[in-house]
């Protein structure tokens, strides 16, 4: 006869997600008619997960997810857009 222990035969395993590696990139914008296409063109290759313009502080949040990518090289991209000066990343 097998005993069991009636405190763990009813728990389901537990998933643990895992830590996900987001870089958020922030630029001080000073155009916007046409800005959001040139932004969609520079980052198409990546997985962008918030995008935010805030035309009352004239600024730029940019949030991708991955690791597999030189963030200082997507900055620099952004930064070669007619309208968006400043950009940083974190």
């Amino acid at each position: 006869m097998t005993m069991v222990d009636s405190r763990t035969a009813d728990v389901a395993p537990t998933y643990v997600v895992p830590n996900r590696v987001l870089t958020t990139f922030t630029a001080k914008v000073v155009e916007t008619r046409g800005l959001l296409a040139r932004i969609a063109v520079q980052l198409n290759p990546y997985d962008v997960r918030e995008l935010t313009l805030c035309l009352e502080t004239c600024t730029l949040r940019i949030v991708v997810e991955g690791a597999g990518f030189d963030a200082g090289r997507v900055a620099a991209r952004l930064d070669k857009i007619i309208g968006v000066l400043d950009v940083s990343y974190s």
